[in-house]
């Protein structure tokens, strides 16, 4: 069988582009395992650490956990770390035995069909998002402005979730635009939804 040089370049390019066509995917696939890897490997003092995810299409990393090396048995629970390199920004699901909750109303986007008016409609999240412009910040007698800031001030904050709202009475801050949120914490093991949403 006589291969011409041709033939052989062309084996050769296709070859290129199959490779190249997989890396790409592969790299897509794990971009953001390989972003929250990135952003926990920069942590000093954490180990434990899992990553909680789901495939659609491409694997998306939608929380992580991990445990504050000096305090045996401790637990930080946070979300997807999609905008934490670019704004700064960080969800905290649970910091010890409190997991956080959120309630209020906004425009989440739907709209009346005949008139194009936007709906309100009201919302529940299982969240607080921290960082340099977070609206929760004032609530804090020190800084959590990254997540090396939580581990840092971990035993500290799980003594002042301690006097923080709870369903019956949650506390409220108020957005940039004007929306409150209302928010409280749980104590791991208690009610996971709560029986209604604040009065608005």
């Amino acid at each position: 069988m006589k291969f011409g040089i041709r033939k052989i370049l062309l084996l050769t390019v296709g070859a290129t582009v199959m490779c190249s066509l997989f890396v790409v995917g592969r790299n897509t696939y794990y971009s953001e395992r390989r972003q929250t890897e990135t952003a926990l490997a920069a942590i000093q003092g954490i180990s434990n650490v899992k990553l909680h995810s789901c495939v659609d299409v491409i694997e998306e990393v939608n929380s992580s956990s991990f445990s504050v090396e000096s305090h045996p048995g401790s637990i930080i629970r946070i979300g997807g770390l999609c905008y934490y390199a670019d704004k700064g920004k960080f969800a905290v699901n649970q910091i010890g035995k409190w997991k956080f909750r959120i309630s209020g109303r906004n425009y989440g986007g739907a709209y009346v069909a005949a008139t194009g008016e936007p709906v309100e409609s009201d919302y529940l999240g299982f969240h607080i998002t921290l960082g340099v412009d977070s609206p929760y910040r004032k609530l804090f007698p020190f800084e959590v402005n990254t997540l090396q800031d939580v581990v840092e001030h971990y035993q500290e904050l799980v003594e002042l979730l301690e006097s923080w709202p709870r369903e019956t009475e949650p506390g409220t801050v108020t957005l940039e635009d004007g929306t409150t949120l209302y928010y409280y914490v749980v104590e791991e093991g208690e009610s996971a939804i709560p029986l209604a949403l604040p009065s608005i």
